[in-house]
């Protein structure tokens, strides 16, 4: 997702906010607030939301969220008194509010032949980041109580895979093994969240089963 606002072009794929071709600094986690603020666009992000998204199975206080939108808008140069980009809810949440250009060309965020298989049912897998968890709103949603709301995150860069633990409280596991720090995924490769057993696939033209005829 690149999205334009204002003279700001933000840059999930490469965690990036520009100003004109000067990146702007943010927080990694304020950073994650504003992509969920882009994201649903104009509607309401309610402050529980980013708690539980941001802060996976933390133990959160309100000021934690406050204190990411005071950096988001003292970056963005932004007014609370007269937002242009973040407008506050009144105890509820928050919204962004300016108009916004998607940059991204047809296709460019579809499945490129990279999935996880999880009991049978295909989860894509999509060029940029892309978060594995129980909340419904995950790009990857697996709905099981072992699996937290945002549980892990997996970066896909050109065809390259790597997966890594977002604080989940049941941990991520590559064959068998913890998640401790980024990690690469192969085709093949059992992936573990929580309780829930999935493997990862790469489509190859090269590999794949060959068509059966139907015999009739």
């Amino acid at each position: 997702m690149r999205v334009r606002f204002g003279p700001f072009v933000f840059d999930r794929a490469t965690r990036q906010l520009l100003e004109g071709t000067r990146e702007v600094h943010l927080s990694p986690k304020s950073f994650d607030v504003l992509q969920l603020l882009i994201e649903h666009r104009p509607a309401l992000v309610t402050k529980t939301e980013l708690q539980d998204r941001v802060w996976p199975d933390v133990a959160v206080l309100e000021a934690n969220v406050a204190n990411a939108i005071a950096e988001i808008r003292r970056v963005l140069g932004d007014d609370p008194k007269a937002p242009r980009y973040v407008c506050t809810v009144s105890r509820r949440g928050y919204r962004f509010c300016a108009d916004a250009e998607g940059l991204d060309s047809p296709g460019r965020f579809e499945s490129k032949g990279l999935w996880l298989d999880w009991k049978g049912t295909t989860l894509p897998l999509d060029e940029g980041e892309n978060v594995v968890g129980r909340h419904p709103s995950s790009d990857v949603w697996i709905n099981a109580t072992s699996v937290s709301r945002a549980h892990a995150r997996i970066q896909i860069s050109d065809g390259v895979a790597e997966i890594e633990d977002c604080g989940s409280t049941n941990g991520t596991f590559v064959e068998g093994k913890r998640v401790t720090s980024r990690h690469s995924l192969v085709d093949g490769n059992s992936v573990t969240f929580g309780s829930e057993k999935t493997t990862f696939r790469r489509w190859s033209d090269g590999e794949s089963a060959k068509t059966e005829p139907v015999r009739r």
